[in-house]
């Protein structure tokens, strides 16, 4: 009997752990991607089982990454609690052969990553979701397939808006404009992919700005909903334009259900759920009304995704509503839904831990193996969409 143990730490310091039980071959050696442990953080064969269900030691939260730094894993390995094998590895997020460039220039900031290897490679400008700040990690990963990526902040950083609140899209025609002009790049192939609130802003982005020729929505959304992070009684939109703010789908205010959830979470400190919150603006917003996006308008493929058990927004229900108005609309370039079932809000790319399904103040959602193979299958499909998006036919 040999018990796997790995450790590693995130980049706020918390340690997480996962463990396996096997029953060695009669050489000694096991073998995770062909057996299945006796008992441990999972239960199917898996090669990578160990790194996806790593579970927090301290906290239930999600694991913190958003640089492209690279983490030191230490493995274990057990007989009898005795150990006979201890081993360090490193998990490498970013290629040599990808060149990292910080970019603060006319009020615009971000990381641009080139692939040196690619001649003119196309661009996708990547944006990370409504805790802010910059991530790093999915554009980085991206830069190592041969896309040149700009991993752009749009509040929480440096000179940027504090809150995510009334947000010019006149920035991210800056991202566009930075983009056209850096030599080397495929300037007719620049794509966005955003997650969570970021998608809802990637489809924005992309019904507004004709230059955009593909979209990835991942757990977003295809309406404009109100702020995040406003003072009480305030609506106003997340996003605006010309100075002024678009039209929102504006939150219900302090329901009797709202306000338990705050009571709750005030006496018990776990964190809220917000997907009813969102319905119940959702019931308002009618096949006219003016807070949906028109990615209709987009000039290129879409691929959305979503998870059913998303505890942040209805990730899931507005992305078939997307699909069904990109239809009745007949939009000429293809789009695909990835629809994963009992996967939750905060699907990153794979073989990250997917234990932790809440953040201090928010619920994601989703069971532990749906998230992770979520994860797997989110990352390929949208390394296929990108090649299929930027052949040199589309």
């Amino acid at each position: 009997i040999i018990e796997i143990i790995l450790t590693v730490k995130d980049e706020a310091d918390a340690e997480w752990r996962s463990h396996a039980v096997f029953q060695a071959n009669r050489l000694g050696e096991v073998d995770p991607a062909a057996a299945a442990p006796i008992k441990g953080t999972y239960q199917s064969k898996d090669q990578m089982g160990l790194f996806w269900s790593m579970q927090a030691v301290e906290s239930s939260c999600s694991f913190h990454k958003k640089s492209v730094n690279s983490s030191v894993y230490r493995i274990e390995v057990k007989q009898k609690e005795r150990t006979i094998l201890s081993k360090e590895i490193k998990r490498v997020l970013l290629s040599e052969t990808v060149e990292r460039q910080e970019v603060s220039e006319n009020g615009l900031s971000g990381t641009f990553f080139r692939p040196l290897a690619v001649n003119r490679p196309p661009a996708v400008i990547v944006l990370g979701g409504s805790d802010g700040g910059l991530d790093e990690t999915m554009a980085g990963m991206l830069a190592n397939y041969g896309y040149a990526t700009f991993a752009i902040p749009y509040f929480q950083y440096k000179q940027l808006p504090k809150k995510l609140v009334e947000i010019p899209l006149e920035y991210f025609r800056k991202a566009i404009d930075w983009l056209g002009r850096q030599e080397g790049l495929h300037h007719r192939q620049i794509g966005i992919c955003g997650r969570s609130k970021g998608g809802e802003l990637a489809l924005l982005i992309g019904s507004h700005f004709p230059e955009i020729r593909f979209a990835v929505s991942h757990v977003g959304g295809g309406v404009v909903f109100q702020g995040v992070g406003l003072k009480k009684f305030r609506q106003t939109s997340s996003w605006s334009l010309d100075g002024a703010p678009l039209a929102f789908a504006p939150l219900p205010l302090f329901s009797l259900s709202q306000l338990w959830n705050m009571v709750t979470h005030k006496l018990t400190r776990q964190p809220h759920a917000f997907t009813d919150l969102y319905k119940k603006a959702l019931r308002k917003v009618k096949e006219d009304h003016p807070a949906i996006i028109k990615a209709e308008h987009i000039n290129g493929p879409i691929l959305l995704t979503s998870g059913t058990d998303d505890l942040v927004w209805p990730s899931a229900s507005m992305n078939e509503k997307i699909v069904e108005r990109l239809k009745k609309k007949r939009f000429p370039y293809s789009v695909k839904h990835l629809y994963f079932e009992d996967a939750g809000h905060n699907i990153r790319p794979p073989y990250f831990p997917t234990s932790g399904r809440k953040s201090r103040k928010i619920a994601y959602g989703g069971k532990t193996e749906a998230d992770a193979i979520a994860a797997q299958t989110f990352w390929r499909e949208l390394l296929l969409f990108l090649e299929k998006s930027t052949a040199p036919n589309n």
